[in-house]
């Protein structure tokens, strides 16, 4: 998902001064500060001022935000000069300052969750500073080339004459977007930053792949720009002559300005090509390392530094594949007699590569592979209600990839609904990478990218109007990727792996999140070559080369985001077990979920404080006495129940 506003999960390090001075002397009696009600609403008052402030702020500066939440009437791009970050960071700091005037001890339970969530996105943020060119401008992931389609396509709706011209106007001014782009590329090489060699073919073919078709040249193909466009303008009743003044404006705009833009970005990128090193990680910028540990803190809502990630990787890794060698005969393999257990798994992953199924490479295939994807999601729709107590409005669908972006888009993403519920949640599939993973692992990954995952977590989310605005557009990646792959998980719990090598795919699919925390922290902090990490992942996956070169060349180009997945699941899973020995019998998992989902993305100690509160006032909540049918009841773990 493309967060809202660039979320964070730091400690308190830019004022860890001042939180020691406050801290009481030893032995000292701790002084509970008493507020009065008129006090509380004072302090919730000012800071919800602050949220509706901070929500609005991101709102100016950005009109893609506003066109993925679905405002519309937006025509523009966002301003990406230095002058508009400058006004950025003067505008964090000065809230944060602001922030910090506010007794948080004063402020309702609810309002400190949004406080705390607040201060740590703004530390982040400040913290970063300093870093601001380590970003990479684009990467095989995409870019602004590929961001203004995706805008134009997904987010930008035609549904009357006035968007339509909205539509062109957006168009013609990407020359300026792509100058000021093309400027911060420059710049950041002048500080050392350039992305590494293996980038730029994926960023070619997909500048070229955007400026290939009609009206660019002579066909057979539909650039996917003027496709967008005159399927759009389908929707309308419009006269014929309304109709080619419009196709003639947008032709224009494409072949005067959206052209010559993506021409001259093409040529920069040839150019820079030349200069791009083979080989670039987190370390090898400079002060890379805090970089690198600042982007861990980060990403894992965590503490941990890279050798404590590295370890505890290391050690999922060994758990997860001990639990593949138990349900190899359930599989039907038999290991060689005196085999150890690392040459067992090879020679069963091998076993199992050759004799998994793969969709056929036609347009039956494809249209296979798809309705594979949308059966287990309805599938999985249907077991909902059993294991959560609150569902999302929004539907979620089932989509192809589109053309112009599927050589750089992977097998699967999810892409968030519309505010205002006009645009479901998409599951995108991408048929030009279907045989990247055989069949079984398919069902994991709708889970993780549709439901009970990402459209679970994002829609409830977005559809909270109790929350703050903010957060119900903000993205904490340990939260929503450890949803995720939690959700991978709860789906054996609720018996939607059809068979053995259905569970197997599942262990397949957490086995490589896992693999991660090993290579992400050994690529950035441990000075690993691209090939030792990607003979690493070959020797203790199933995994092929090209599958392995393409996740090494992520991890390098996102430094610790990767490492969010797993260290997320790890401390939801805690989570789960702190509230269920608060809550013993009484413990019900699908009200469980909902609480955990009623809040938004938080940050991770956030959230365990949070579920922790709320685990204890569902206890309050029961009876003293239990009867001896509650005491006798299964956990909704073994039998799912019927819920409110």
């Amino acid at each position: 998902m493309n967060s809202l506003l660039r979320p964070a999960t730091l400690s308190c390090l830019l004022i860890l001064a001042g939180c020691q001075a406050m801290l009481p002397k030893s032995g000292s009696p701790v002084q509970v500060q008493v507020y009065s009600q008129e006090q509380q609403q004072q302090a919730n008052a000012a800071a919800d001022e602050l949220f509706n402030e901070y929500y609005q702020f991101a709102l100016e500066q950005s009109p893609v935000l506003r066109s993925q939440l679905g405002i519309s009437g937006q025509f523009d791009w966002d301003d990406i000069s230095p002058e508009a970050r400058e006004q950025q960071v003067a505008f964090y700091q000065d809230l944060r300052s602001r922030l910090h005037a506010i007794d948080e001890e004063a402020l309702s339970a609810d309002h400190q969750a949004s406080y705390r969530t607040l201060l740590s996105d703004l530390e982040f943020s400040l913290l970063m500073v300093p870093f601001e060119q380590h970003r990479y401008a684009f990467s095989q992931m995409g870019g602004w080339h590929t961001l203004v389609v995706d805008v134009l396509i997904n987010n930008h709706p035609i549904s009357s004459v006035p968007e339509a011209h909205d539509y062109i106007s957006r168009m013609k001014t990407i020359p300026a977007l792509f100058k000021r782009w093309s400027e911060n590329i420059r710049a950041a090489e002048e500080d050392g930053i350039i992305p590494p060699a293996f980038v730029y073919p994926a960023v070619e073919s997909s500048m070229e792949a955007i400026i290939k078709g009609i009206p660019f040249d002579n066909g057979p193909d539909v650039s996917p720009l003027w496709a967008d466009f005159n399927s759009k303008l389908d929707q309308l009743d419009l006269y014929p002559s309304s109709r080619k003044l419009l196709e003639r404006k947008a032709r224009s705009a494409l072949l005067q300005d959206v052209l010559p833009a993506y021409r001259n970005m093409l040529a920069l990128v040839r150019e820079q090509k030349q200069r791009a090193p083979q080989h670039q990680a987190a370390l090898n910028l400079s002060d890379g390392l805090r970089y690198y540990q600042l982007l861990l803190t980060h990403y894992t809502n965590s503490q941990f530094d890279a050798d404590r990630i590295h370890q505890l990787g290391l050690t999922e890794v060994t758990r997860i594949q001990q639990e593949i060698i138990a349900l190899m005969p359930a599989l039907g393999y038999q290991p060689a007699d005196g085999s150890n257990n690392q040459q067992q798994l090879r020679d069963f992953f091998q076993w199992m590569e050759e004799r998994s199924y793969r969709f056929p490479d036609d347009q039956q295939g494809r249209d296979e592979f798809i309705g594979y994807q949308k059966n287990k999601v309805r599938q999985m729709a249907e077991r909902l209600p059993y294991f959560f107590t609150r569902l999302p409005v929004s539907p979620i669908v089932v989509k192809a990839v589109e053309d112009y972006r599927q050589s750089n888009a992977p097998i699967a993403f999810y892409e968030s609904p519309s505010m205002d519920g006009t645009r479901p949640g998409i599951y995108y599939v991408n048929p030009a990478r279907m045989n990247d993973l055989p069949r079984y692992r398919l069902a994991a990954l709708a889970f993780h990218e549709a439901l009970p995952g990402h459209h679970m977590q994002i829609a409830l989310t977005q559809e909270n109007e109790q929350l703050p605005d903010f957060r119900r557009n903000l993205s904490y990646s340990a939260f929503s990727e450890g949803w995720a792959l939690y959700a991978e998980k709860l789906a054996a719990e609720m018996g939607a792996y059809e068979s053995a090598e259905e569970e197997y795919g599942r262990l397949v699919m957490e086995l490589w999140r896992a693999m991660r925390l090993v290579l992400d922290t050994g690529l950035h902090a441990k000075g690993w070559s691209r090939e030792q990490a990607i003979n690493f992942r070959l020797e203790n996956t199933p995994f092929s080369r090209a599958d392995s070169e393409a996740a090494v060349n992520r991890y390098l180009v996102m430094p610790g985001q990767a490492t969010s997945y797993k260290m997320g699941e790890l401390r939801i899973l805690s989570i789960r077990q702190q509230v269920k020995d608060i809550l013993g019998s009484r413990f019900d998992l699908a009200a469980f979920h909902s609480a955990l989902l009623s809040q938004g993305a938080l940050p991770l100690d956030v959230l365990q404080e949070w579920m922790i509160r709320w685990a204890k006032q569902q206890k309050n909540k029961q009876p003293k006495a239990t009867t001896a049918a509650m005491n006798n009841a299964s956990d909704v773990t073994d039998k799912p129940t019927d819920k409110e």
